[in-house]
Parts: structure tokens; sequence; C-alpha cells
């Protein structure tokens, strides 16, 4: 029988043939590791969120977003409209020594029934050493305190009550006793922030001069200022604003809170009761002399949203729109006087009824008190005895 040839020795031949399979080395496997997690990342390293996804919950958020919650007044707990909410994500870079490395911010409103949302933040930074360090809300409201949903006003101290979903943010009315000067600082925020809340600037500049004066006057032993305030609760009332609008229900009156009351500035907030903020009506009335008058004006003109000039009250006019609130402001330049009427869309729902009680406030502006210094006008003037006794 013819023998068989021998099997070939295939191990023999793996070891020594130029296609021979080899083991990967450990090293070899960890670099490969290392090199695919830090090349193949989709995107820098999120922190993780310091509050919840939602107020019943202890899973930590997702720091990207998206977010969403509802705005309303700590007291009413009725919506506000119009609020300014600003959402911003701070970025650090470096492996060890971390950097700064910019920050992205989404600006939005509330809407009528004071709810926002925010989108989730898909313009994330590049490199391998990116990370997303923090996020931070801030709503903004004139006439209430700013809120933050890192830290309270006017302590500091850290807030609790801040969830991704579904966040309830409660704003306090602003109080005479707050700084203007402390509350800008508090505040913080991006390019849109400081814009809406630029008109405080004027408000901390003159606090702060108060207190130098105060300090001075102190020292010296004057007596405190005796000026009467501005009072300018004759100038509208409930019964004629339900007569332009014809609204039906109760106003409960008082000041608006965002400025104190002085020598040349008062307000009046006629809050329709049980209804949201849009059935409300805000009056505001600066008497500065013809100089500073025109000032203020520009100023508001400057700084108020969406403000177009129309030129149908007083010297000169503009009006201006804030979600569901809209306002006309208006110049009175022989008086010096500066006055700022708001309106809520469900109070007036024709542009022409905020004008009504603009002119009707106009056409009272003579029955204010004269300004310190000055004398009261003729008709106001007692007659004295000679005069009565004259047929």
């Amino acid at each position: 029988m013819t023998a068989l040839p021998a099997m070939p020795e295939v191990r023999q031949q793996i070891a020594i043939s130029d296609g021979a399979v080899k083991r990967p080395t450990a090293a070899a496997v960890f670099f490969a590791v290392v090199l695919a997690a830090v090349t193949g990342a989709c995107g820098p390293l999120i922190e993780a969120a310091p509050f919840p996804v939602r107020p019943d919950s202890v899973r930590p958020a997702d720091l990207l977003g998206p977010y969403d919650g509802i705005v309303v007044d700590s007291d009413s707990d009725r919506p506000i409209a119009g609020a300014t909410v600003a959402a911003s994500w701070a970025f650090e870079r470096g492996i060890g020594l971390h950097a700064p490395a910019g920050a992205r911010e989404v600006v939005v409103e509330t809407g009528a029934d004071g709810r926002f949302a925010v989108p989730r933040l898909d313009d994330l930074p590049s490199g391998t050493s990116a990370r997303v360090r923090r996020f931070t809300l801030i709503v903004y409201h004139r006439g209430h305190v700013a809120w933050r949903n890192d830290r309270l006003f006017p302590s500091r101290a850290s807030r609790r009550d801040f969830s991704q979903r579904g966040s309830r943010v409660r704003l306090e009315r602003w109080q005479p006793t707050f700084r203007h000067a402390e509350h800008v600082v508090f505040l913080g925020g991006g390019a849109k922030v400081r814009d809406v809340a630029s008109w405080e600037l004027q408000a901390a500049a003159l606090e702060l001069e108060g207190r130098q004066a105060g300090k001075g006057a102190d020292a010296a032993g004057a007596p405190a200022s005796t000026a009467t305030p501005l009072d300018i609760s004759r100038l509208l009332t409930d019964e004629e604003i339900r007569a332009v609008t014809g609204f039906v229900g109760k106003f409960e009156d008082g000041r608006l809170t965002d400025l104190p009351t002085t020598e040349f500035y008062d307000s009046r907030h006629f809050r329709a009761a049980g209804k949201p903020e849009s059935y409300d009506v805000g009056l505001r009335v600066w008497r500065l002399g013809t100089a500073a008058a025109e000032v203020q004006f520009k100023k508001l003109m400057s700084t108020l949203p969406d403000a177009k000039t129309t030129d149908e009250v007083g010297d000169t006019s503009f009006r201006a729109k804030s979600g569901g609130i809209a306002g006309l402001v208006y110049l009175v330049r022989d008086r010096g006087i500066v006055v700022s009427m708001n309106c809520g869309s469900g109070q007036c729902t024709e542009p022409n009824q905020l004008t009504k009680l603009a002119k009707l406030v106009e056409s009272r502006l003579s029955e204010l008190p004269p300004e310190a210094g000055q004398e009261p006008p003729p008709s106001a003037k007692p007659q004295d005895e000679s005069e009565e006794k004259q047929p």
C-alpha cells in the first residue's frame, strides 16, 4: 500500500508565515481604549446637575435641558405674563487646571398663562477637554424681585426649590426697603437681562448719592428732608377705568412697588380682583422739571421693549409692549412731567382705550399739588377780607 503524505505542521506555518496572526498585547488593548475614549467622544463632559429633574423627584436633572415652568406672583399666585426668562450655560476647558471657555444664553418670555419653555442646548463646545460646568436661570419682571435658580435676594442664601421640569417660580413684589444698587449686583445675567433691567441703574445711582448725602447731613447735624411726596391719587379712578374699558369687576388700589414714592415720583396700581395680570392698569408719573423730564422720556423710550413713536398724547409719546401688557408713555414739556400708562390686554381690548385713559390723566395734571417752593394756582389761593367784601 502506498504511504500517505505527511500532514503539514500547521502551528509551524502560522508561526513563520508572513501573514501570521498574533495575539495583541495588554498594552496595545489599553492604548486602543484610551484613544477611542479621547478621539471618539461625541461631546464635552457634562457636570452633574445640583437640582432634581422634577419637584417630586430625587433623580438628578439633565444640565443641558430642556427646562420649563410657570412664573407667578408670590402674593396673589396669579401667573405673570411678559417676564424675561434667561437661561445660560457656562463652559470650562482644560485638564487638571480648568479655565472659563465662554457661555451660551437662551432668552424667552412667559406667555399669558405665565409659562415658559427653554429648549435643550445643542450648540455645545468642541474639544477633548471641554465641559459644561453649570446652568443658571434668571427670571426678571419689573415691579418684582429678580429670581435666580442658585441663590436668594437679599440674603444670597442658596436656593433649594428649583427643578428642571415643572418648576414654579414665585416672584416677590419689590419692597421700598430693598436697594436697587444691591439688586443689580445680585441680578447678573447677559446682555438681554442687562437691557431689560437698565432702568434700575438710575435708581441705583440715586440711592448711592442719597447714602452719601445722608452721611454728610448726619455729620453736620442737619435735619432730614421734609419734602412732601408727590400724590397722583386724583388723576385716575376705578370708575373712570370701568367707563372706558367696560370692565365690571372690582379693583384693589395701591402703588407699584418697583420705585419708592418721592417728591418727584408716584405711581398707582389698579389690580383687578380675582383676575390675571392682563386685567391690571398701572400709572406712573415723574415731575422732574423741563430738562430732566426730557431725559427721562428718552431713557424710557430707549429701554422699554418694542417702543414706537406715536405722538398721540402730550407733546410727544410712544407705545411699548411686553407680552400681554401695552404701555403708552408721553411727555408734557411745560410741566416737566412724564406719564407712563400700562394696561393689560384683558382690560384694554382696543388700542384707543389706552389712549383715552392717558388723555384723561393728562387733563388732570393741573390738579397735582404744587411743587415745594411754588405758589398754588390762582384758583386755589384763599381770598383776603377785602376781596370778600367786594361786590
